[in-house]
């Protein structure tokens, strides 16, 4: 049986890892666009809940929730490059310039889903 200590191999770039990270945080810049396209409707959707006397804690949670396009695509953009090229982590780095802005992107979908079937498209309701 072989000692897991003596393997300290450095994990090798390959062409396809370094295609498929620059395809990946091509996507994530994609999403991240499309976020910041969502952050002007957000503010005319929510203008009136966010302006209110008595702040509306569920209508914040939403706009903010709503807006952190641009934010998750940073994080992950950030989060892989670092991983890839510092941490010499090549798979885990892919991984995570995909993770981050697609997860938003699906809670997003899943959000707007519930607003529109339960909800009959108020953003808040329920509360």
């Amino acid at each position: 049986m072989r000692d897991m200590s003596d393997d300290t191999q450095t994990r090798r770039y390959t062409v396809w890892t370094v295609i498929l990270m620059l395809l990946w945080t091509l996507l994530a810049v994609g999403i991240g666009y499309l976020g910041l396209g969502l952050y002007l409707t957000n503010m005319m959707t929510f203008a009136n809940d966010l302006n209110a006397e008595p702040t509306n804690h569920v209508a914040w949670a939403a706009f903010l929730f709503l807006s952190a396009g641009p934010v998750m695509a940073g994080i992950g953009i950030i989060l892989g490059w670092l991983s890839f090229i510092f941490f010499r982590a090549p798979r885990t780095g892919v991984k995570l310039v995909f993770f981050f802005p697609v997860i938003w992107a699906v809670g997003v979908l899943v959000f707007l889903a519930v607003v529109s079937t339960v909800c009959q498209g108020e953003f808040t309701c329920g509360v």
